[in-house]
């Protein structure tokens, strides 16, 4: 009786484990397909122009350029159920053989001025129209809805029709948004612009500017970028990406804030620091060194006096003199200095983030600088370093209009005179800069189709198809295909040469 029983015992727990594994083996084989089991998400509504949207995994045309970010997008087999679709723009639009466009405003997009533009477009071998999407004013040249809809104007009245007329015309469509000259919103927010005494602090021209160390204004022109990737464009160029000029002598005057600046290290600070500590520790080793070898020479000379050993004494001397003439020198953290490479931060930040915050759209992103930027070191009173901007962008589009360059530039004595040899020298010095960065950007500048004859008699020409075919010949023979038109009331020249 106590075997069967001990046996009966024994079955129940045998049948008990298998049970149990059997259990575990359900919830750990793999579905047939595959994948990992997931539980399916509910219906996602369809992205709006005020929706976020998560990354994309659509292919890029092909003829798209490579951005030094452009890595692919590492995504999952099955998305989790968290993830919301990748975006999907509503328009398709190659990346022509090589951009060359023309400037249009809001007004002109929306109005009668269209039609001549796309004729102007269709029948010659200009390809794409920058399109202002917030213009100089700082308002949005459509009404869109949510929080930014108090920054609408109606010049535009359809935006998605224009995105489906540019894309029926095979216009590669490139969204221009002006940044930190911004009238509307200094208005509306003061405490993100520039205070003069008790009010608004306004340029020569009536214009006002926010704050480019303000994240609240990186944002606001970053959300309207966001608007313009969702209609269909497939660029978004950034323009007065900069403080105003002549800010340097104004901003110990000028209340404003610094924000998140306010106790930050200047990145090229940081940079000299270590750089300094390095060269200070060589020099003092070299110097060691030297002055070993210099006493060692003077102690052969005292104990033998002729002329070799002599020799050996005046060469040490030398040596120990001319090293210390190239001692390294403490660098210029002066507060005056400290302030002026925020700028050159704030600036630089802002791009890169922008450049960061529209990676989920697919577009490409460009900058349009002050040509003289590239001549320089850096532009630290708006706070434009060339270099650290291109580094973060697909695009540089250099503004170097020869009209906007100062008498004697390039040893050119005037420059708007000369379009050809003006746009030759520039595209000098902007290669040179090209050779300092691991991947440079597209290069495409911004060339002049207008009479700037505000220069005065003497100083300037009148402009039409041989200046303008002047200019894009100087960019071709610097093997620069790229280029865009500027002409503030979009009367564009006729019978120019767009391809030499």
């Amino acid at each position: 009786m106590k075997k069967q029983v001990l046996i009966c015992l024994m079955l129940g727990l045998a049948l008990m484990l298998s049970a149990c594994q059997s259990s575990q083996d359900t919830l750990t084989t793999p579905n047939s397909s595959g994948q990992p089991s997931v539980t399916t998400p509910g219906p996602t509504p369809t992205p709006t122009l005020a929706s976020t949207v998560m990354p994309t995994t659509t292919a890029m045309p092909t003829s798209t350029p490579a951005s030094p970010t452009d890595a692919p997008l590492a995504v999952s087999p099955t998305p989790a159920a968290t993830q919301a679709p990748g975006f999907v723009p509503p328009f398709h639009f190659e990346y022509p053989d090589a951009v060359r466009g023309i400037y249009v405003t809001g007004w002109s997009a929306g109005g009668e001025r269209m039609s001549k533009l796309l004729s102007l477009v269709d029948n010659t071998d200009l390809n794409a129209m920058v399109i202002d999407m917030k213009d100089d004013d700082g308002y949005i040249t459509f009404k869109p809805d949510g929080k930014l809809a108090e920054f609408g104007q109606p010049y535009i009245k359809d935006p998605k029709a224009l995105l489906k007329t540019l894309e029926e015309h095979k216009i590669y469509p490139i969204a221009r948004i002006v940044v930190f000259k911004d009238t509307v919103m200094a208005k509306k927010r003061s405490d993100l612009s520039f205070i003069d005494g008790s009010s608004i602090w306004r340029n020569s021209n009536g214009d006002s500017f926010i704050n480019p160390f303000l994240k609240e204004t990186w944002d606001h022109n970053v959300e309207v970028a966001k608007l313009a990737a969702e209609l269909g464009f497939k660029e978004i160029q950034f323009d007065y990406v900069r403080f105003p000029e002549g800010f340097e002598s104004r901003d110990n005057v000028l209340k404003y804030s610094m924000g998140d600046y306010k106790d930050k290290k200047p990145t090229k600070f940081v940079q000299e620091e270590k750089d300094y500590a390095e060269a200070s520790k060589k020099y003092q080793e070299d110097l060691a060194s030297l002055e070993l070898k210099l006493a060692d020479a003077s102690n052969a000379y005292n104990v033998e006096k002729n002329e070799a050993n002599k020799k050996v004494v005046d060469d040490a001397q030398k040596n120990v003199s001319d090293l210390k003439k190239g001692a390294p020198r403490v660098p210029d953290f002066s507060d005056k200095a400290r302030m002026t490479q925020l700028r050159v931060d704030a600036v630089s930040d802002f791009v890169a983030y922008a450049k960061d915050q529209l990676k989920p759209y697919g577009v490409d992103v460009s900058v349009d600088i002050f040509g003289y930027s590239a001549t320089l070191p850096e532009a630290p009173g708006i706070g434009q370093n060339f270099n650290r901007i291109a580094s973060s962008v697909d695009v540089i589009s250099s503004m170097i209009y020869p009209s906007h360059w100062s008498n004697g530039y390039f040893g050119i004595s005037r420059p708007d005179k000369e379009p050809y040899n003006l746009v030759a020298e520039y595209m000098k010095a902007e290669k040179a800069k090209f050779a300092q960065l691991q991947s440079p950007p597209q290069s495409r500048p911004w060339i002049q189709d207008f009479t700037a004859s505000w220069l005065g008699a003497g100083n300037y020409i009148k402009y039409g198809k041989a200046e303008v075919d002047a200019q894009i010949k100087a960019l071709h023979d610097a093997s620069v295909q790229e280029y865009l038109i500027w002409n503030a009331n979009n009367n564009y020249s006729e019978g120019v040469t767009y391809i030499p």
